[in-house]
């Protein structure tokens, strides 16, 4: 082969090789541009992921906040309806009065603490003479206790004053196991604990032989 013809053949070659590669060049170039535009979306999904959750903590403390706003409006509105509730609360003069108020008031231990305030604890034996029932004697304890440890003067006189009621040993003598154990559970717990003063837990361990609640 000539030195001419060897040079024909030679660049014949070279420019079916030089094809090829600048194929692959550009097909790395798009391939390449392909991967930077997933990058981009998957930084955008990204950040779009985490401004949703933003958006969702915040509505949920939004949310927690109106919760919050709602208890307080709801406790505020509670408090006023006892206010206006208590003040409408006069002292009894008959059994039958106190029942009723007290049975009206059922399930609300602050109101009926309030109708007991109001009634006069030397005024009981003359309200309830001979109708004292076992069951409201025992709620009239319980309802002393629950302000016991804040007025234990006055919830030591109601105690003392109910002993006076008429047929106040009868009702003692026939108190069913479970009112016993009830006025029991209540003297170990509240009456008679440790924190209650000395010159205090005198009368109330004397009041409790009255109850018939030795041990």
């Amino acid at each position: 082969m000539s030195k001419h013809n060897c040079f024909h053949y030679q660049q014949k070659n070279s420019n079916k090789v030089s094809v090829p590669v600048e194929e692959i060049k550009e097909k790395n170039s798009q391939v390449g541009s392909r991967i930077k535009g997933q990058e981009v979306d998957g930084s955008h999904l990204t950040a779009g992921g985490v401004g949703s959750e933003t958006v969702k903590t915040s509505k949920n403390n939004r949310k927690q906040e109106l919760q919050s706003s709602v208890e307080e409006l709801a406790s505020r509105a509670a408090a006023r309806a006892m206010a206006e509730a208590a003040k409408n609360i006069t002292p009894p003069n008959t059994a039958y009065q106190f029942e009723v108020s007290w049975r009206a008031l059922s399930g609300d231990c602050a109101l009926q603490a309030h109708l007991l305030k109001v009634t006069s604890p030397s005024a009981l034996p003359q309200i309830f003479k001979n109708a004292l029932s076992a069951s409201m004697l025992v709620d009239i304890v319980k309802c002393v206790a629950t302000f016991f440890r804040e007025e234990m003067d006055l919830a030591v006189k109601y105690l003392e004053k109910l002993t006076k009621v008429p047929r106040f040993d009868m009702l003692i003598m026939f108190l069913s196991p479970t009112d016993k154990a009830d006025l029991l559970k209540v003297w170990d717990e509240v009456f008679c604990n440790e924190a209650t003063p000395i010159e205090y837990a005198e009368i109330l361990d004397n009041l409790r032989a009255v109850y018939c609640l030795k041990q």
